[in-house]
């Protein structure tokens, strides 16, 4: 398998304010317990993406709603499926896999299925894919325990499953995260502060190290918070500062996919991002992003930068 990073498809600013709101509408009706109405939406949602359905920058964000939905409404195997085929996208697709949510959610509907067996290779796959706690905080310790292989008697993870899962009213899924604790957002704050300084003294690795462990702080779906984007864009930068492009677009990609936060209205952010498609050279999006830049805030957004991005942009845009 390739180490590149797989670069989503882009679609349009209007469909994914689209697909955004009917999450978010998903999102309230599972809250408030309504799980056929929450499926049906994030069902919309899921058929309006283009192909390939499983490579743009919201399908992440779909899928991992859609499959606990589909769960909650008992729709057991329809999610197995759902999982398997996000796998086997994953798997195929040439490209690195960074995404380990995919293999953490067929582990937990295949529990659904009152199948350990499956659930424990599902959870296997997660940590050889680079999973780590932080990927499971949203869900029962005892997954992750399993995961690690700390937890092998099928008995005991059904009683398990039994008693922190299914004796719920309805499961406690991603979408009922809200906001962060005071004492988790002071301690953010800290460490985001900390970055900062080594930062401004051009301790790139160092500031990436400390945002990164503010970063695994947040727990899961982590683009529901707004903190996140924030962490995500510096992390990004110190990346961009160091040359590592590839490591670079992946924060400011998952930046831009922020639900609290509309990356398209930071002048910043959509000109890093057209940097990045520059050099990784995926030109189309490159233009794209270095005009969102341009029209939010005017060359004088491009003077600091290498010169070589305003000219490509002049080059394929007529600008006045």
């Amino acid at each position: 398998m390739k180490n590149d990073i797989r670069v989503a498809d882009s679609i349009s600013n209007e469909l994914e304010n689209e697909i955004f709101d009917l999450a978010d509408e998903a999102s309230e009706l599972l809250e408030n317990g309504k799980t056929e109405a929450s499926l049906g939406k994030i069902r919309l949602a899921w058929e309006k993406l283009p192909e390939s359905k499983y490579n743009t920058p919201v399908s992440h964000m779909i899928l991992s709603e859609l499959i606990p939905v589909l769960n909650a409404t008992g729709k057991y195997e329809e999610a197995v499926q759902v999982a398997k085929d996000w796998i086997r996208d994953l798997e195929t697709c040439g490209y690195k896999i960074y995404h380990t949510i995919p293999y953490i959610l067929h582990g937990e509907t295949l529990l659904f299925l009152g199948q350990p067996d499956l659930a424990k290779e599902a959870f296997y796959q997660a940590i050889k894919y680079g999973a780590t706690k932080r990927d499971f905080n949203d869900k029962p310790a005892f997954y992750f325990d399993i995961a690690k292989k700390k937890l092998n008697d099928n008995e005991e993870i059904l009683k398990l499953f039994q008693k922190e899962v299914l004796s719920l009213p309805f499961p406690v899924f991603k979408t009922e995260l809200a906001e962060l604790s005071a004492e988790l957002t002071d301690r953010i704050d800290v460490l985001s502060e900390q970055g900062s300084d080594l930062f401004d003294e051009d301790k790139f690795q160092e500031c990436i190290e400390v945002w990164s462990e503010a970063l695994a702080l947040i727990p899961s779906p982590q683009n529901l918070y707004g903190e996140t984007f924030w962490l995500e864009t510096s992390i990004g930068d110190g990346y961009f500062m160091l040359n590592k492009f590839e490591e670079s677009l992946v924060h400011f990609l998952n930046a831009k996919g922020n639900i609290e936060t509309n990356a398209y209205e930071n002048p910043f952010v959509m000109l890093r991002l057209g940097e990045l498609f520059f050099e990784v050279n995926e030109f189309n999006d490159a233009k794209e992003f270095l005009l969102r830049a341009y029209m939010l805030e005017g060359e004088e957004l491009f003077e600091t930068e290498e010169e070589k991005y305003f000219d490509f942009l002049k080059e394929n845009v007529k600008i006045d």
